[in-house]
């Protein structure tokens, strides 16, 4: 065995380039469908403690603070089973599982039916896209039909969701000790098990049943269709099947669903949403457009042109009057989709509202102040949910935001003041949960809407001097009770034992806080506003369909209505001259804006719109500011001295009101159901076959997954194996049970070559049989567990490493030409490394989201350090004296230091045009075997050279790209893919890696290229990224001997996404 020289080639490790492999089929599970566009919060809750309600048909899980919202999710669910589950004749062998959550202040709903879960946030929605409706009855019912109708339309059944085409290519490689270049080309394919468009899904979970319908055609629905008909923006029926739109666009496709989904009812009756789904669960169903047509026996083009025509002939007539006698105004602050709560300011010379601007979705807005005089404007802050208000003197403004809470990652509203002289920001609340402030005429108190359980309350703070509230350091305790819904100051709480079960820490600025009202009966309150000389407050409210305007007075006392009709009237305030109420209803089936003179009941109507008119404010001038809603957007517009409209005028639908449904109210079951504690309950393991062609080898394998209902645990596993037995085998554990994430990875890989001996004194070169071994695990934590400043900036992942590599060369023999003699050799089997490391990996990532966010990322910027520690013996040689444990290891103990900086700048007086410069860098910091140098080339590098043609223990290498969009909306299908954007980028990369002496820019290289970006949706719902790069390099290139000369090198992807940043470097086996 001494004649054997050490055999050391080089394979590249699949485990992170496969981690992309992996992304989409881990995307899937996480995909739900929802009452809105979901949002995903990553904080572990552990301070939760969770309970259980079961019916006969469902299982209710539900923790501390929402056993009301579980109470009434339980008895709605069980009301509604049996009239969906009868329509679409199907019913689910589990009982189905419901998850109650209040850790954010958000509101929605999430079926995943793959899961037979639903989850449910327990606050009511107040969205400015949808009417008010009962939430927790709508919540539910759209829900359990998500769950029944997508599960009725499942090809292959829950727990074979989907399967897999997989393809790795390879770059041809040129060095002799490398077997296997770097990928060059990725591709990860679905065969979805569900055929199923967005808008059927949400269409008919807003259709419900005709028995249980709690979802209406409501103003606000009826006038965002309207506004796509009557300006010619209808969303196509391509464009209808899938989300990636703004938050207008990706309403739209819920609205229009909705409204198609019912003109479908009225053509061929209500079971038709059972027999399309049934018809799509055909195998050979690659569009819905075939199951439309199998089950109606009408195109879907035929029949969604009929519908269009229908709404083209309806609003034309409906609308004829209006647009006789139009009044809208002029715009006033036009630029974006949301232009929000306008509120002028005491003295008439500014007017402060939130903009998205030139953003994609309602919640990136700024709150921007103007100077009405010169036109001037300042953005004070962004992202504020809700109304805002004036100090009476002009130099403040209130308002609240959502603001991560330090002790459990929740998100919750809170209020701010902004001091304009001074400019800058104070918070005033601490985990209250409060919004839609108001300052009293006075200025000593601020009056706004609490939350929690679904319950919302009026409350208010009490200022007294507002530079002695912003300057006050500290913030007085208090404890909200989470089943009572009232407030204690008490300290001593914190001396009871679990106190946290039954109580929410807050904090506030002030002289006191004060609960106004103790609603427990599921009303909701909007909006509160002083009336002028501070005796009572207004505001809207609601228990059933739509809003109606009561007045409170700040004791408490005199709760009585003022609007209580069947409309839906909101927004109130007060002209700020002479006492009227302003405010906004729905009355003709449009919302305008309305006054009304308390004092002797006359009321007028100010607005006569086509699309909506919401949000009134006057100047002492007599200006009316509101927001209008019109050409697919909230537009501010200006009224200056608004005149009376005559009631003929406004005619849109006749008798309107009585159209409006008529809903009891939503009463707690007396007495509850019984609860027990939660135990842990799984989804059930779901397989996914798949097929990887590798190295142009077929590895047929499989996906296999499970999670915890509560997200507390979950497993992600796979492998894969060719004739040839080389395999790949992962699995992934998470432990959610901790504030930061315990995971624990599990990686094996075998790989089979055939190699060249060199034998020492021989002139023979003879072919052996190789095995290599790969098996590495790591354990860890992740999440936002640093100190301080850096929890908020960074997501940190800590992390122990251990790797073990073997290798096997099998019995080999061979003729010695000299002496013709026959010498023969054992099977030798040795580990050529042995590692273990700590790293830890620091992630900032904040980029601009948007619509083109995957595709184009417009600015923002992405950063990622890693410092890693590794202690590794790692082969050198064989020992001749002894015939077990024949390694001989060298040392290699270093630290690594690696960091990847991208900063995107949008292109000025462009349509998103985008510069984007990278930069990475790398340092080990002692020699080290090439095995562990960096590499700087390939698809994650400098693309124009192999990825193994630059190495060494320093990397520092630069990219800048110019990225344009080609055709923003190409809006195409091609059987079951939906080809959505495309865009064209050129780059210039300059870099290098090298181990001795320092920076010699004269030894870098560079290269330049071409970059296509295509973004497709397959199947309706998964993101399919493609992409095409071509490099060329500037320079030849040696390393180790071999040249590498300046021609093209492409690369090519289908993925889930188009970021390929390796967080985990790649190493050789």
């Amino acid at each position: 065995m001494a004649l054997i020289k050490f055999v050391r080639k080089i394979l590249t490790v699949n485990r992170s380039v496969g981690w992309f492999l992996a992304q989409p089929v881990l995307w899937l599970f996480l995909f739900s469908y929802g009452s809105l566009n979901a949002q995903f919060f990553d904080a572990n809750h552990p301070e939760l403690v969770w309970q259980t309600i079961e019916t006969e048909h469902f299982l209710v899980h539900y923790h501390q603070g929402t056993e009301r919202t579980a109470q009434l999710v339980a008895e709605i669910a069980e009301e509604v089973y049996p009239s969906i589950t009868g329509l679409y004749d199907y019913a689910p062998k589990e009982k189905v599982e419901f998850v109650i959550r209040d850790t954010e202040d958000y509101a929605n709903g999430a079926a995943y039916f793959f899961d037979n879960k639903v989850e449910i946030w327990a606050e009511n929605l107040d969205y400015i896209l949808r009417g008010t409706h009962q939430w927790l009855r709508d919540v539910v019912t759209h829900e359990f039909t998500h769950i029944i109708s997508l599960q009725k339309a499942l090809k292959f059944g829950r727990h074979i969701p989907a399967g897999w085409f997989q393809l790795f290519g390879y770059e041809e490689e040129r060095r002799p000790d490398v077997v296997r270049g770097f990928p060059n080309v990725l591709v990860s394919y679905p065969i979805s098990g569900i055929t199923i468009p967005v808008w059927f899904a949400e269409g008919v979970s807003q259709f419900q049943t005709p028995t249980h319908r709690y979802d209406y055609r409501d103003s606000h629905r009826e006038m965002i269709l309207r506004d796509r008909v009557i300006t010619g923006n209808l969303l196509d029926f391509k464009e209808m099947g899938a989300f990636g739109k703004n938050s207008i666009g990706n309403e739209s496709a819920y609205n229009q669903g909705f409204a198609f989904v019912r003109f479908l009812a009225q053509q061929f009756g209500d079971t038709v949403v059972a027999h399309l789904a049934a018809a799509s669960r055909n195998p050979l169903t690659l569009t819905f457009d075939q199951a439309i047509k199998r089950a109606t026996g009408v195109s879907a083009e035929k029949l969604y042109q009929q519908w269009k025509n229908h709404l083209e002939k309806t609003y034309d007539e409906r609308l004829s009057i209006i647009r006789e006698h139009q009044i809208s105004g002029t715009p006033f602050a036009d630029k974006g989709i949301g232009n929000l709560y306008p509120v002028v300011s005491p003295d008439g010379k500014s007017i402060a509202y939130t903009s998205t601007g030139d953003g994609d979705y309602l919640s990136q807005n700024q709150l921007i102040v103007e100077n009405l005089e010169n036109g001037e404007k300042k953005t004070i802050a962004s992202r504020i949910a809700g109304s805002i208000t004036w100090s009476p003197d002009g130099r403040y403004l209130a308002y609240s935001k959502p603001t991560p809470e330090t002790g459990t990652g929740s998100l919750y509203n809170d209020i701010y003041i902004y001091d304009l002289s001074g400019e800058k920001e104070y918070r005033i609340t601490r985990s209250l949960r409060a919004r839609h402030p108001d300052w009293s005429h006075d200025g000593k108190r601020l009056v706004f809407v609490v939350q929690s359980d679904g319950l919302t309350n009026l409350f208010l703070l009490n200022i007294d001097n507002v530079k002695t509230l912003i300057e006050q350091d500290t913030f007085t305790p208090g404890y909200y009770h989470l089943d009572q819904h009232t407030i204690q100051l008490d300290k001593s709480i914190e001396s009871h034992k679990n106190w946290h079960h039954h109580y929410r820490k807050f904090g506030f600025k002030g002289t006191g806080l004060i609960q106004i009202t103790h609603f427990l009966n599921g009303r909701q309150v909007y909006h509160p506003r002083w009336a002028p000389g501070d005796e009572y407050i207004v505001f809207d409210t609601s228990t059933k369909f739509g809003r109606d305007i009561a007045r409170i007075a700040p004791s408490g006392e005199h709760f009585s209505f003022i609007l209580n009709s069947r409309c839906d009237e909101r927004y109130p305030t007060f002209h700020p001259v002479t006492g009227e109420l302003l405010y906004s209803c729905d009355e003709t089936g449009i919302f305008n804006i309305y006054s009304l003179n308390l004092d002797t009941g006359e009321r007028k109507a100010l607005t006569n719109v086509t699309g909506g008119a919401f949000m009134a404010t006057m100047s002492p001038s007599g200006s009316l500011f509101y927001s209008n809603y019109i050409h697919q957007g909230y537009r501010i517009y200006r009224i200056d001295h608004p005149q009376p409209i005559a009631n003929e005028n406004l005619t849109y639908i006749p008798d309107y009101p009585n159209l409006i449904p008529e809903l009891s109210e939503l009463t707690s079951p007396n007495p509850g159901k019984p609860a027990r504690p939660y135990q842990n309950r799984f989804s059930g393991i779901s397989f996914m076959p798949r097929l990887l062609v590798d190295y142009r080898t077929v590895k047929p394998g499989f996906y296999v997954y499970t999670n915890e209902m509560l997200n507390k645990m979950f497993f992600f596993g796979g492998m894969d194996v060719n004739r040839q037995k080389d395999y790949d085998l992962f699995g992934i554990f998470e432990f959610n049970l901790w504030r930061p994430t315990l995971f624990i990875e599990v990686f094996n890989q075998s790989a089979n070559i055939t190699d060249v001996a060199t034998l020492e004194g021989y002139n023979v070169q003879p072919e052996i049989d190789v095995n290599f071994n790969l098996l590495e695990a790591n354990v860890g934590l992740r999440g936002k567990f640093l100190p301080g400043k850096l929890s908020e900036l960074f997501q940190s992942r800590l992390a122990y490493t251990y790797s073990w590599y073997r290798a096997r060369i099998k019995s080999f023999s061979f003729v010695d030409p000299a002496s013709n003699q026959l010498f023969e050799f054992a099977p030798l089997r040795y580990t050529y490394l042995r590692g273990h490391s700590l790293s830890l990996l620091l992630k900032h990532e904040h980029l601009f989201q948007d619509t083109d966010v995957a595709i184009n990322p417009r600015r923002g910027r992405y950063v990622s350090i890693k410092l890693q520690r590794e202690w590794n013996r790692f082969l050198d040689d064989f020992a001749s004296d002894r015939v077990i444990s024949i390694e001989k290891f060298k040392k290699y103990y270093f630290n690594r230091v690696e960091v990847n900086w991208e900063e995107y700048l949008t292109v000025p007086s462009t349509n998103r045009h985008t510069l984007s410069l990278q930069l990475r860098g790398g340092l080990i910091d002692t020699p080290v075997d090439s095995f562990f140098h960096f590499f700087a080339g390939g698809l994650v590098g400098l693309k124009g050279y192999p990825f193994y043609s630059i190495e060494g223990r320093k990397l520092l290498m630069g990219s800048l790209t110019y990225r344009f969009p080609l055709w923003r909306k190409i809006n195409q299908q091609f059987l079951n893919i939906y080809f959505d954007k495309l865009y064209l980028g050129g780059f210039v990369q300059y870099g290098n890696a090298w181990s001795r002496g320092g920076i010699e820019p004269s030894n870098f290289l560079s290269d330049v290229g071409v970059q296509l970006r295509l973004d497709t949706f397959s199947w309706y719902f998964f993101p399919t990224r493609i992409f095409f790069e071509a490099a060329y390099p500037l320079q030849e290139h040696v390393n180790q001997g071999v040249r590498y000369p300046q021609e093209w090198k492409f690369y090519f992807g289908v993925l889930f996404d188009f970021n390929l940043r390796l967080e985990n470097r790649f190493r050789k086996i």
